[in-house]
C-alpha cells in the first residue's frame, strides 16, 4: 500500500511538543511510551517572588508511570548553589494531563540563575532518569530564569499582560499548551495582569478525548468558557481574557489567523489544521466574520506578516494579510508583534504606518503564540525525527500595556482593547497625553478637537531593562505619503525617566504617536528594549 501524505509535519511544532503521534506507516523516533514529562518555570520573576516551578506530565492515560523522584539544583552566576528536592512524594501519573507548581525559594540570588531539574521516572518496571524533560533530542538543558532586583517598569492605571496565548485546550497532532491555571501562577511571578487565552478554532471544536474528531457540541470550547469564568471568579488582580484564534480566509482564499477577544459565540475555521488532507478551505472569509455582530468580541489580526514556509504555503493553503485585507471594514487592529522583533515584525509596523496615513483608526497589540514555553520553545527540525530549541517567543516576552482606571476585570479588558489606550513594550512604558484649547484632554487612542494642543510625553524604564536612549513623536497628516519626525530625543545619559512637553498648531487632520527604545549595554539580556504607544487622533477645529 502507498503511504498516503500527511501535513501534520508541517505544522509548527512549539513547546509543548507532542511527541505520541505519528501517521500511518511512518515511523517516529521522538515517540516512546512515557508520557511527555516536562519542567518550566518563567523566564523572569518580579522581586521577592518565589520561583515558580511547573512540573507538566500529558498522555500518562496511554502510558502511566510513576514520578518517583523530582531534584533541583539551583545555580548564580557568581557559583552559588543550592540543592533543592522538590517532589515531597512520588506520584502516580494516569491522567491525559497532570500538572503541579513547586515554589522555589530565591532569597539571596539576583540576576541570572539556572535552574536544573532531575525527574526520575519508573515507566514499564525500570527507573529513568532525565533532565528537565524526556523529549529525545532536546538538550534537555537547565531553566534559566533572571531574578530581577526591579519590577517591571510602569505606571499608573497601566496593566500589562500578554494579547495571544495558548492553552491545554489547544491540543493537536503537534503541541500542546499550559494548563489556564498553571499559566496564571507564572504569570503571576512575572509581574503580568492577564493573558489573552487564544485557542485555535481547529482544535476547540474536537472531542476532549480525540482531537482527530470534531464534535458539534463543542465541549472543550465550552469548557473554555467556564474555566474562564471561574478562574475570573476567583482572583482579583489577575484576569484570563477568553478568546480564539480563528483560521479564516483572505481575499486571496488562503488560511490567516484573527484573534478575537471577549466572544462568547464559537467561530469555525479548519483549513490548515491538518486534519483532512488537501481540505484546506476553511469555512469563512475574513469579511464574514468581521461582519458577524457580536458586540462583545474585539477582533485583531494576528501576526499578519509573520514568514509562512514554501510548504506550508502549498499544503496547509497558508497565507499572509494583504494590506487589503488590513483595510477591512470591523477589523479593531493589528498585532504587529508575536514575539520577536523581526521582519514580521517590521513589515507588519510599516503596513501599520500606511493605513493609519490613509485615515484608518486601527490600534496595535503585542502577544508572544506561546504554548506554554516560558522559558525556550522546541519546534521540529526534522520531521519526527530531531527538535531543535531557541530562546524566543517565550510567555510575556513582548507584552500589550493597557490604561483605565477602576477595578481589573476582563470587561475592563476588552473595553481597553476595543479604545485602543495601549501600549506594546518588551521593556519600557511611556503614556501620553494630548490638551486642546481650552482643556480638552485626549488619551492614547482616542480623537480630540482643537487647533492648539499640548502634547505630554512621560517614559519610565529601568536598570533591567536598559537606560532611555531614544525618545520620538511621529505625527502623521491624515492622506500624507509619510509621517513627519516631530521630537526626537537622543541621549548617551543613563537615564530612566524622560518627560517631554510639545505644543502645536492643527490644521488638518492628524494623529501622534510615540515610540521608546533603550540602550543594550547594560540591560539584563544585553538588547536594546522599546515601547510605542498607539495614536492619538487630531482634528482641526
Amino acid at each position: 500500500m502507498i503511504p498516503v501524505p500527511d501535513p501534520t509535519w508541517l505544522l509548527p511544532l512549539l513547546l509543548y511538543a507532542e511527541t505520541h503521534y505519528r501517521f500511518r506507516y511512518f515511523l517516529s523516533f521522538l515517540k516512546k511510551r512515557e508520557p511527555e514529562i516536562l519542567a518550566d518555570a518563567p523566564r523572569r520573576i518580579e522581586p521577592g517572588q518565589h520561583l515558580p516551578l511547573l512540573l507538566l506530565a500529558k498522555d500518562a492515560h496511554h502510558y502511566p508511570c510513576t514520578l518517583i523522584k523530582a531534584h533541583g539544583t539551583l545555580k548564580s552566576e557568581s557559583g552559588l548553589t543550592r540543592q533543592i528536592e522538590i517532589l515531597p512524594e512520588p506520584v502516580n501519573l494516569k491522567t491525559p494531563y497532570w500538572w503541579k507548581v513547586f515554589y522555589i525559594e530565591v532569597e539571596g540570588y539576583t540576576g541570572w540563575v539556572e535552574l536544573d531539574v532531575a525527574l526520575t521516572i519508573n515507566a514499564g518496571g525500570k527507573n529513568k532518569t532525565y533532565r528537565n524533560d524526556n523529549y529525545r533530542t532536546s538538550s534537555h538543558k537547565p531553566l534559566r530564569v533572571f531574578v530581577d532586583s526591579e519590577p517591571l517598569p510602569s505606571l499608573d492605571g497601566l496593566f500589562l499582560g500578554d494579547a495571544h496565548t495558548h492553552s491545554s485546550y489547544t491540543e493537536d497532532q503537534v503541541e500542546y499548551g499550559a494548563p489556564l491555571e498553571a499559566s496564571r501562577t507564572l504569570c503571576r511571578a512575572m509581574g503580568l495582569s492577564f493573558f489573552c487565552a487564544t485557542d485555535h478554532s481547529y482544535d476547540l471544536d474536537d472531542k476532549v478525548d480525540n482531537y482527530l474528531e470534531n464534535d458539534p457540541s463543542l465541549p472543550k470550547w465550552h469548557a473554555l468558557q467556564q474555566e474562564v469564568a471561574t478562574l475570573n471568579g476567583n482572583c482579583e488582580d489577575f484576569i484570563v481574557v477568553r478568546g480564539e484564534e480563528a483560521t479564516v480566509r483572505n481575499a486571496a482564499g488562503e488560511n490567516v489567523h484573527l484573534l478575537l477577544l471577549g466572544n462568547r459565540t464559537f467561530v469555525p475555521g479548519s483549513g490548515d489544521s491538518a486534519e483532512r488532507w488537501l481540505h484546506t478551505r476553511s469555512e469563512h472569509a475574513i469579511l464574514d466574520v468581521l461582519a458577524l455582530k457580536d458586540d462583545n468580541t474585539v477582533r485583531y489580526a494576528a501576526h499578519p506578516k509573520e514568514k509562512v514556509p514554501l510548504l506550508q504555503r502549498v499544503l496547509l493553503g497558508r497565507g499572509s494579510w494583504a494590506i487589503s485585507d488590513l483595510r477591512a471594514n470591523n477589523l479593531t487592529g493589528i498585532q504587529i508583534a508575536n514575539g520577536a522583533v523581526d521582519e514580521g515584525f517590521r513589515e507588519g509596523y510599516h503596513n501599520w504606518v500606511r493605513l493609519l496615513l490613509e485615515g484608518m483608526k486601527l490600534f496595535i497589540i503585542a502577544g508572544n503564540d506561546a504554548h506554554g514555553n516560558y522559558n525556550r520553545f522546541r519546534q521540529l527540525q526534522i520531521p519526527f525525527l530531531k527538535l531543535r530549541e531557541m530562546d524566543v517567543q517565550t510567555f510575556g516576552k513582548i507584552r500589550t500595556g493597557v490604561f483605565f482606571s477602576g477595578a481589573l476585570t476582563e470587561d475592563a479588558l476588552l473595553g481597553t482593547f476595543a479604545s485602543g489606550c495601549m501600549i506594546i513594550s518588551d521593556g519600557p512604558v511611556a503614556a501620553m497625553h494630548a490638551t486642546g484649547n481650552p482643556g480638552e484632554r485626549g488619551n492614547i487612542g482616542g480623537t480630540i478637537t482643537c487647533k492648539d494642543v499640548l502634547i505630554e510625553l512621560r517614559i519610565l524604564s529601568n536598570l533591567t531593562m536598559g537606560w532611555i536612549s531614544s525618545a520620538r513623536i511621529f505625527l502623521g497628516v491624515i492622506g500624507a505619503d509619510y509621517e513627519k519626525l516631530i521630537m526626537d530625543v537622543k541621549s548617551d545619559q543613563k537615564h530612566f525617566q524622560l518627560e517631554e512637553t510639545l505644543r502645536l498648531t492643527i490644521d488638518e487632520s492628524c494623529y501622534v504617536r510615540a515610540e521608546v527604545w533603550t540602550s543594550a549595554e547594560q540591560s539584563f539580556d544585553r538588547q536594546e528594549h522599546f515601547c510605542m504607544t498607539n495614536p492619538i487622533w487630531l482634528s482641526p477645529r
